[in-house]
């Protein structure tokens, strides 16, 4: 917020300030674990009075009503600055726009209007995983008030607060390794005995979230010697990580694999480019030897994986035998080749702006030969094949601008802030942005677990420099 709308529009400026969109979107993230938990007990519970709460799933509509609570703080906070007179306009802003475009056009061109993942439609009481429109304001809200948070005290709170979920999720999904759980709600007919789930009712979906708090807390404790004195969360820090990293083992997720090898790559090379930049070489020491033991922590936990559990070596086993099948294939990537080749398919006569917003079932009935009753899929099972065929070839390019721009800003800040704190948690986030982006090539955007990246989006793509059209 400028300095202008916070002397001409203080209330308005207070309530979209910095603050109060970190503190909306700490709301949110704790509201979704905590949401299911309540939820589940209630289902066990059965209480009479209460039967009209289940069968059903709270997660999608507190996304979607966080998504109207993040848009009209949007709206304010453009209102506070248009009205001080000196209305700047930053790049988090015009990808802000260009984002709500594209899924607008995407919703309203669809084949089916106002049908989503799952059959799910707008009188729909039953929201399951599909995205609708309220979803997608909510990740884009995220972004907004992430690119808003630049406050370093706020920043930290936000990490930690992704450390909390990471303990709640990381305790839940541990007992249900051991076959231990409350109650498993919506996907029971795929359930795996002694695999992870936290509260996502998905194996692949926690793959997906364990990979983004698993980065979370191992970052707080990479660089635990520049942002906190408390041996606590130091050591709470690494016992956390060490939780989260055993269950995403556990949730036999293997694009949790590739997220996580992501993020370590991003810190080996991040390390070495360092050795040149802004930070002294006696801390970047110190940061090198924290790494280590957490690789030693890492490699602890692989190890008793391989001897103890299934979990690696199942998973091998079945990679080697989809290796053998070519890409494009129905069976190569567990299925994907299949819907990749029909999501693909639909690009070429719907390449403006897609086949509809989350509407990847329209491809497969719009294939060759296609009957009712034959094989569909809602998900792409890769977020950019997903996005490219629902929403189109300059949503996809819109998109993955938006990624390159907020990983080229976090590098550029990383290799010259001076502010240790600063520095370290951008860092941080970076590792977390880059585990997601990695896993996302082989996963869906699912809306219980996408929240935590887009606020990372925002994070790495800074207010510092307005837009100016003018010529210099």
């Amino acid at each position: 917020m400028t300095l202008e709308a916070r002397e001409k529009t203080p209330a308005l400026a207070k309530i979209s300030s910095d603050k109060i969109f970190c503190y909306v979107s700490m709301a949110l993230f704790m509201f979704l674990p905590i949401a299911e938990i309540i939820t589940e007990f209630l289902i066990k519970a059965r209480i009479k009075s209460l039967r009209f709460l289940y069968p059903s799933y709270f997660q999608a509509y507190i996304v979607m009503i966080f998504g109207g609570i993040l848009t009209l703080l949007v709206v304010i906070n453009l209102i506070s600055r248009a009205i001080s007179g000196k209305f700047k306009l930053y790049v988090a802003d015009i990808f802000y726009f260009t984002l709500l475009i594209f899924m607008l056009l995407s919703m309203f061109f669809s084949m089916n209007f106002g049908v989503f993942a799952g059959g799910s439609h707008y009188n729909s009481p039953t929201l399951y995983y599909s995205e609708r429109p309220e979803m997608f304001l909510c990740y884009y809200g995220l972004f907004f008030a992430g690119s808003m948070i630049q406050d370093s005290k706020l920043r930290k709170k936000l990490l930690y607060a992704y450390v909390i979920i990471a303990i709640i999720e990381g305790v839940i999904s541990l007992f249900q390794s051991f076959n231990i759980e409350i109650l498993y709600c919506l996907f029971r007919v795929n359930r795996m005995p002694y695999t992870a789930y936290g509260t996502l009712q998905n194996t692949n979906f926690y793959g997906t979230l364990s990979c983004v708090l698993t980065a979370a807390a191992s970052g707080l404790f990479i660089f635990s010697s520049k942002l906190t004195r408390s041996k606590f969360i130091k050591w709470g820090s690494y016992a956390v990580s060490i939780l989260m990293f055993y269950t995403l083992l556990a949730s036999k997720a293997r694009l949790a694999w590739i997220g996580m090898a992501a993020m370590l790559f991003m810190y080996i090379v991040s390390f070495i480019v360092m050795r040149k930049g802004a930070i002294d070489q006696d801390s970047l020491r110190q940061i090198v030897i924290d790494f280590m033991i957490l690789i030693i922590g890492y490699i602890a936990v692989i190890i008793i994986a391989i001897i103890f559990t299934p979990y690696i070596t199942s998973r091998i086993e079945v990679t080697a035998e989809e290796f053998q099948e070519k890409i494009g294939e129905d069976g190569f990537g567990n299925g994907r080749g299949r819907i990749w080749r029909a999501a693909l398919s639909s690009v070429p006569r719907h390449w403006v702006t897609g086949i509809g917003l989350d509407n990847l079932a329209q491809a497969f009935r719009e294939m060759p030969g296609w009957q009712p009753g034959d094989y569909v899929q809602d998900k792409g099972h890769s977020e950019y094949i997903h996005t490219l065929a629902t929403q189109g070839i300059f949503a996809i390019v819109n998109y993955i601008a938006l990624l390159i721009y907020a990983a080229v800003s976090a590098v550029k800040m990383i290799f010259n802030e001076k502010d240790d704190v600063k520095r370290s948690l951008t860092w941080i986030f970076l590792g977390i942005f880059a585990a997601y982006v990695a896993q996302a090539i082989l996963s869906s955007s699912i809306m219980n677990v996408a929240p935590y990246f887009w606020i990372m989006i925002g994070l790495l793509t800074p207010r510092t420099k307005p837009v100016s059209f003018k010529k210099s």
